[in-house]
């Protein structure tokens, strides 16, 4: 089993909110947490140069080359690791969606392997689970995957904002440092 990692993993995600959780986030909890470790998630991933990402996870593995050379083209790195649910070309870690599973999106896929590589204290930025993604479906359909992973995420992940801030609970200073509440 891997050693619990002690950085603070921060994904992510490409909702509007996104800058404003990350901001509020060093806000509330100061500059001492700036040695987050980032993962982008799905197109997101492109954006946020200023970001130096370990990671980035998508289900979309397709997109893996149009999300590098954007990234790319904005300055930011593209180094990181790929995480999707598929084998295949530019992917480094699969994490499968099992038969009958319903998917949470890209979030919930990030944070699944955020928790098999051995952090444990997660914190999802820009992920709120509200309104419609990029394509016009609503990200409401992804609520069952995250409903039916809740027992895996439990004091591991918590959310900035929206719908998995109500469903993980917010970040605070105990849990950051170890604690439960």
């Amino acid at each position: 089993m891997e050693e619990t990692k002690k950085e603070i993993m921060m994904i992510t995600g490409s909702a509007p909110c996104v800058l404003e959780d990350i901001e509020g986030f060093f806000s509330i909890f100061g500059l001492q947490y700036s040695r987050c470790c980032y993962m982008l998630i799905g197109l997101s991933a492109s954006g946020m140069h200023a970001i130096h990402s370990r990671y980035m996870a998508t289900y979309h593995p397709y997109q893996i080359p149009e999300i590098k050379k954007r990234r790319e083209g904005i300055g930011g790195n593209s180094d990181y690791t790929v995480i999707s649910h598929l084998t295949g070309p530019g992917v480094d870690i699969v994490e499968p969606l099992l038969p009958g599973e319903r998917s949470g999106s890209s979030a919930l896929l990030g944070a699944l392997a955020a928790i098999k590589l051995g952090y444990d204290r997660i914190v999802l930025c820009g992920c709120p689970l509200e309104g419609k993604n990029d394509n016009g479906s609503p990200y409401e359909s992804f609520r069952v995957g995250w409903e039916n992973k809740k027992k895996y995420l439990n004091d591991r992940v918590r959310s900035m904002s929206g719908w998995t801030r109500e469903l993980l609970g917010a970040p605070t200073q105990e849990w950051l440092m170890g604690g439960k509440t």
